[in-house]
């Protein structure tokens, strides 16, 4: 059975706790617990109820570490964020673990809360809410003031993805404000948890965001249910607090824009699989023009880089420079060098397949990569012409043989074993490419890269990006890195993919 832990962190004297957990409780139609952190606060009156936990910090320690915290004393198998203001709607729990994908983050339906009848404001019906601009389901990524924010789209721009979602219970959402978010517990530590990195405070929604979307989730707003948020800033009834229960500086707001906009924007983040590029076109936010390249292909080369790349390719890659590895021809441009012997340290597979042999350096490389981190690790590299002047290396299979026919991946077959990346250098023609895609990709297992060479310089019509991009369209099971920009330039610029 499924169960929800919410987490509530709350900081100095936050009046509004006790009615959050209240609420909580009294709309949880499943098996729920909740985790309230009293940050540098002890409450009046606690709630005695087996389900509430409480953690307790003489000294705050902040919104970020708070949340952490409770995540690790977590028993659910789902995670609910919630600030401790908020209302939730009847059965909350039990549709959002319904409706939760594994990758999803989730957000309910997002309301203002009235803290005298602690429910919406204007909670007529859902075509009057939206109408009046009080239901929130779409939210974006945007610039305000010169700095990366969270922003509401026009009531306008509302209006309109409410009538082309029409019909949808979940409609993906580009951002979110951060005061609720709902995903799976492991999902929240493979994506890092929350990173504390930002500082105490700042930035939620869009530390949210991003990660959902740069690792290949998505975020999501849930229609079927609904939070209702109080927001200090005014038309607080006389007998409620208004304000912050705490001061924060601006330095520490600065702070954590800062960080936020040098992680996302510089594509920084270690777990990401999409760039912000790609975050960035998919939703065509306003505010961005001029902030970032949107027309480059999925590769995210700029123009100027393009200008720099060319003179070092025709230097090195032109067989006049050649890398040599071993004093054999290496054709690989140095920075790809780099990055492959990070990938196998990284993922230390048992097999890497190569397509497209050459003069053999690059398995030989290959292979000395393999018996520095796991010893045993083979190498399989297949090419269409056997090169009989060609050193060849007793630790390495060699198979001569059309790489797009199926009987010489069968040969590749009989002799993979184990953890496989592939790695495809061979006739950068589209339809070869597609054909090489077909065949060996299957043998990449789990967490392993795919890597497709020279998209870079042949990213246009009937070469590998072509190719590329049919595959990524027609298999889900393959997720684009952005490992090729590490260096900024190289062959395997775009074509770095990996299993699932």
């Amino acid at each position: 059975m499924n169960k929800v832990s919410v987490i509530i962190p709350s900081r100095n004297e936050e009046q509004y706790l006790n009615r959050t957990i209240e609420n909580v409780l009294e709309n949880a139609t499943g098996n729920v617990e909740v985790i309230a952190v009293l940050d540098g606060w002890l409450p009046s009156v606690k709630i005695s109820d087996y389900r509430v936990i409480y953690i307790n910090h003489d000294e705050p320690i902040g919104q970020r570490p708070s949340i952490n915290e409770a995540a690790r004393m977590a028993t659910g198998n789902f995670i609910m964020k919630l600030d401790a203001h908020c209302a939730v709607g009847k059965g909350f729990d039990e549709i959002l673990a319904r409706d939760c994908k594994y990758t999803d983050t989730m957000i309910p339906a997002m309301f203002n809360l009235d803290v005298e009848t602690w429910s919406p404001k204007s909670f007529d019906d859902w075509d009057k809410a939206v109408s009046r601009g009080k239901l929130n389901i779409h939210m974006y990524v945007g610039w305000k003031d010169g700095r990366l924010r969270t922003q509401y789209y026009s009531s306008k721009e509302r209006k309109r993805l409410w009538e082309r979602d029409k019909g949808k219970d979940i409609v993906e959402t580009m951002s979110c404000m951060g005061p609720a978010f709902f995903m799976h517990k492991d999902r929240f530590w493979e994506l890092g948890g929350c990173d504390e990195g930002h500082g105490h405070w700042g930035q939620q929604g869009i530390e949210v965001a991003c990660k959902a979307w740069l690792s290949g989730g998505r975020l999501v707003s849930n229609k079927n249910t609904w939070f209702a948020h109080f927001f200090r800033g005014g038309g607080v009834p006389e007998g409620h607090k208004s304000g912050f229960p705490y001061s924060i500086s601006q330095r520490q707001v600065d702070r954590a824009r800062s960080y936020s906009e040098d992680l996302w924007l510089k594509n920084k983040w270690e777990k990401q699989q999409r760039t912000m590029e790609w975050f960035v076109k998919k939703f065509n936010p306003p505010s961005w023009e001029g902030k970032i390249n949107t027309d480059d292909s999925i590769l995210g080369v700029s123009k100027e880089r393009m200008k720099m790349f060319i003179p070092m390719y025709k230097h090195i890659h032109k067989r006049k420079h050649d890398a040599l590895w071993k004093g054999v021809p290496f054709w690989k441009f140095p920075t790809d060098i780099a990055l492959y012997h990070e990938a196998i340290w990284e993922t230390k597979p048992d097999t890497i397949i190569e397509i497209g042999t050459a003069n053999g350096g690059s398995a030989v490389y290959f292979q000395d990569m393999l018996d520095l981190c796991n010893p045993g690790g083979k190498v399989i590299t297949v090419d269409i012409r056997d090169r009989l002047s060609m050193p060849k290396d007793p630790r390495i299979t060699y198979i001569v043989g059309d790489s797009t026919k199926q009987e010489t991946a069968e040969r590749v077959k009989a002799a993979v074993s184990g953890k496989t990346m592939v790695t495809i250098d061979g006739n950068h023609d589209r339809i070869p490419v597609k054909w090489d895609l077909h065949n060996y990709s299957p043998f990449v297992t789990s967490g392993q890269y795919l890597v497709v060479e020279d998209c870079f310089t042949h990213k246009g019509l009937f070469g590998p990006g072509e190719a590329l991009e049919w595959f990524l369209n027609n298999h889900s099971d393959f997720v684009q890195t952005h490992n090729c920009r590490r260096y900024m330039i190289g062959m395997t610029m775009g074509g770095w993919l990996k299993r699932k």
